[in-house]
């Protein structure tokens, strides 16, 4: 079997991804800890983030990266090559989905869905908001008015970033949480 190294399948995967309507793609993106980086992010229906795991890495590092993207990504897949098909799923969590990458005979690649990702029960909604700006935050909390009970625009444009992302989870019920998980997809997808 023919190894793929770290390139091979990103190009791969872009250009998978690339067909999806509507789908904003980002590359190499650092979680707001800065513990960890994406090596693909894409925002469609969900912000999804693919881990990379070519022939020739090793899988060590996964230990400290999986709970960095579940706080962050509301969907995770790892995207391995032939070396590591039969021992991933000992490593990621049930919901992560996996993407087997392979070399064809006539030197194609091809990307085989193993296990799909479904829905991070560990989301950390103050994690996830900070993945934007702090301006793209401020926008969204003065113009959607879920602060204005607590404090004035003025008031909010003024403050730090993780202060408005906390103020926001304290005083925001469920339903309101998950809208605003919108206006993140949304925000990130222009």
């Amino acid at each position: 079997m023919k190894k793929l190294d770290d390139n091979e399948i990103r190009t791969a995967l872009i250009t998978r991804l690339s067909t999806y309507k509507d789908c904003k793609i980002y590359e190499e993106v650092t979680v707001p800890s800065g513990k960890a980086r994406a090596d693909i992010v894409s925002v469609n229906g969900h912000v999804v983030a693919y881990e990379i795991k070519s022939d020739y890495d090793s899988i060590k590092r996964l230990e400290t990266q999986i709970p960095e993207y579940d706080r962050n990504f509301e969907m995770n897949y790892i995207v391995v090559g032939a070396k590591f098909e039969e021992s991933i799923s000992n490593f990621v969590p049930e919901y992560w989905g996996i993407i087997l990458v392979r070399k064809t005979r006539l030197n194609t690649i091809r990307l085989s869905f193993i296990r799909k990702a479904k829905l991070n029960p560990k989301l950390s909604f103050t994690d996830f908001l900070s993945l934007l700006s702090s301006n793209e935050i401020k926008k969204i909390a003065t113009k959607g008015k879920y602060l204005e009970k607590h404090l004035k625009s003025s008031e909010v444009r003024k403050l730090f970033k993780q202060d408005i992302v906390k103020k926001l989870d304290e005083n925001l019920s469920n339903s309101i949480k998950k809208s605003l998980k919108k206006q993140v997809r949304l925000s990130l997808k222009s």
